[in-house]
């Protein structure tokens, strides 16, 4: 488990846990990822990836690989709603 200095939003302490990831790229909703090793932040719960986490995500979203399940959400516009 990899060790993560506090916060830099709150000062409070971050520990490495698994997050579902809602991935977009160039503004442009992707995937989803499960099972992303991170820090969070106990206090705020500000999450923190390592360099080499971020660039497996990238890879993964991107790639052509079989998702394990596919889901359909819908869009609203809030300007139309408020």
């Amino acid at each position: 488990m990899k060790k993560y200095n506090k916060c830099s939003l709150c000062k409070g302490k971050v520990i490495e846990e698994r997050v579902t990831v809602d991935y977009r790229w160039g503004g442009k909703f992707l995937a989803v990822l499960e099972d992303v090793p991170a820090g969070v932040c106990q206090n705020c719960g500000e999450e923190y990836y390592r360099a080499e986490v971020v660039k497996a995500m990238e890879k993964l979203a991107k790639s052509k690989k079989k998702s394990k399940a596919k889901i359909m959400v819908p869009i609203y516009s809030f300007k139309k709603v408020a």
